[in-house]
């Protein structure tokens, strides 16, 4: 392995963390930028570089972004960048290797190099079959989710998905009410409209609906996480109690399309924050109800990803494979 340093990266809807890959799987100066803060991805690539001395020193990069990567014009939907085009942010960087994959093709490539310390299991009778499929999903400022599959020679291929903008399936009447007092205001009521940062606070705002209560401020997605963990507030509490059912919900019915005896792994910026209080909710209950089914997804393992930074260990192993094999995986 060679060419080495690499720039290596993570970018969400809210923040964009880089760091400098200076051996195979060793990483260097990170940096975590807030979005916002800057007008196009490539200004905040070469302020990273530049902060770092490095500008000009690094010839191959890997941008994992959150949005499918289909042709050269890019569009992130939950990041203020918004539009912007591949080949003009290959020239306005510099760089002589820059590949582009969903930030959740990375967070399933970086599944076969996440050590046992990194993951924490919720469930499953079974431990993971490596020749069946896994499922790579969470949810953050959006939700996201990948595919992992096993070639029976050894090499692993990821699976992009845009599970989020599926439609939501409400399984109660807690739910269809909830459901209908978002469905006024959106045309299309996604699983992402409910399982994120901003469906936390949607929720919320269900309940407070349905409760008649007012609302004078409107809690953000940390203080409703925090409040509800802590029981400091009962209307928090009971939006993380529904966030982490319809979770399960959702991670059960793609669980079952794909067949995920190869183990269902959680990641994203919400459910590591809350990992006791979310092994203790009825995530798992709710992810085994599948009436017939229930057996087989009684076996499933489940783990909760706790490395601070799994994407980049993906975005690594794709750049390698593109380097040196002339694709991603």
């Amino acid at each position: 392995m060679t060419n080495f340093p690499r720039l290596i990266s993570d970018i969400g809807g809210t923040n964009a963390r880089f760091s400098l890959e200076v051996r195979p799987y060793e990483y260097e100066s990170t940096k975590v930028f807030a979005c916002k803060d800057f007008r196009t991805l490539s200004d905040v690539i070469n302020e990273y570089l530049q902060q770092i001395g490095m500008k000009g020193e690094v010839k191959n990069a890997a941008l994992a972004l959150p949005t499918p990567v289909i042709d050269d014009s890019i569009f992130m939907v939950n990041s203020p960048w918004q539009t912007f085009s591949q080949s003009q942010t290959r020239t306005e960087t510099g760089f002589e290797n820059l590949i582009f994959l969903n930030d959740w093709h990375a967070m399933a490539l970086s599944i076969p190099h996440i050590s046992e310390e990194h993951l924490v299991r919720v469930g499953g009778t079974e431990n993971p079959d490596i020749s069946k499929p896994k499922l790579v999903i969470g949810p953050g400022t959006g939700l996201g989710m990948a595919s992992l599959i096993r070639h029976p020679l050894g090499e692993y291929l990821a699976v992009a998905s845009e599970c989020g903008r599926s439609s939501f399936p409400p399984v109660n009447e807690e739910e269809i009410e909830l459901w209908n007092f978002v469905r006024k205001r959106f045309s299309h009521v996604s699983a992402e409209r409910f399982l994120s940062g901003p469906g936390l606070q949607l929720i919320y705002e269900a309940l407070c609906n349905v409760h008649h209560k007012v609302i004078t401020a409107l809690p953000t997605p940390a203080e409703i996480t925090q409040k509800g963990v802590a029981g400091e507030d009962w209307l928090c509490k009971q939006t993380v109690d529904i966030f982490c059912r319809m979770f399960g919900t959702v991670v059960s019915n793609l669980a079952v399309m794909l067949n995920s005896f190869g183990g269902v792994y959680i990641g994203g910026g919400i459910i590591p924050k809350i990992l006791d209080y979310f092994i203790k909710s009825e995530f798992r209950s709710r992810f085994e109800d599948k009436g017939r089914y229930r057996p087989f997804l009684v076996k499933m393992p489940i783990y909760v990803i706790t490395h601070e930074f799994p994407a980049f260990l993906g975005s690594s192993h794709a750049l390698e494979s593109y380097l040196t094999k002339g694709y991603i995986p």
